[in-house]
């Protein structure tokens, strides 16, 4: 499958829009399966993946069926391709979040940057559960997908590396055998996919960085515990200012 480009929310909205004599915004030739993807994308974070309906796409983008199907054989391989296009999204998301400057110690910073893309992977959960939601049923089942998940881990696992140097992380922490941290990841991002807790309430957010920070706790030094404890973190993702 190749590559494509993650589509933006104006390009996902532009995707349905209609042109001033009302028929629906046609694509030049070679950027169909580009048009397919940003199509399925804003159907996907809108409705999820009963959404992504090839023939139903087609006509929205002013092309037949048989033409859209040259592009993606089957509706599972475009459910994948979204799938993998929301991990790298994720990824992004992550990546944008710059280094920590609220304080000047190392120990503290490579905890809170930590934290912060902790924070921004449950934050795309909630900004976008429909898509998360296809994005993690879809993980276990193809490759192309789970090839994308990795982007954001390996960014964290970056961050562990660097805290490790500057005596925050125990030696030796891999980010994938820390269950506790991946299982706050993971529950905080179902609560919001699946709806269970509505995640965007100041009260929602503060219990979130709550659970966040117990479930690092293992991975620290006794020095990295000694200075997120003389602290009161906020609960949002912390980048300036001072703690």
């Amino acid at each position: 499958m190749g590559e494509a480009r993650v589509p933006t929310v104006a390009e996902a909205t532009e995707a349905g829009a209609v042109n001033e004599v009302g028929k629906k915004k046609s694509y030049h030739h070679g950027d169909l399966r580009n048009a397919i993807i940003i199509e399925a994308t804003a159907r996907a974070r809108e409705s999820g993946e009963k959404a992504i309906v090839l023939r139903e796409i087609a006509p929205q983008i002013g092309v037949s069926a048989t033409a859209a199907y040259r592009h993606f054989t089957n509706r599972q391989q475009l459910v994948e391709e979204v799938s993998a296009q929301g991990f790298i999204a994720m990824r992004d998301r992550v990546a944008a979040v710059a280094p920590t400057t609220a304080t000047s110690d190392p120990v503290l910073a490579a905890y809170i940057d930590l934290r912060n893309a902790a924070i921004a992977v449950v934050r795309f959960a909630v900004d976008e559960p429909a898509w998360a939601r296809m994005m993690l049923e879809n993980l276990g089942t193809s490759a192309v997908v789970a090839e994308q998940a990795m982007g954001a881990r390996e960014i964290m696992q970056a961050i562990i590396d660097r805290g490790v140097e500057h005596g925050t992380f125990i030696p030796g922490i891999r980010l994938q055998s820390q269950q506790a941290f991946g299982a706050g990841i993971d529950g905080l991002s179902a609560q919001a996919m699946f709806g269970i807790v509505h995640m965007d309430t100041p009260e929602a957010v503060a219990a979130g960085a709550r659970t966040l920070d117990l479930c690092m706790t293992d991975m620290l030094t006794e020095q990295a515990l000694k200075a997120r404890d003389a602290v009161e973190l906020p609960a949002e993702i912390i980048t300036d200012g001072a703690l």
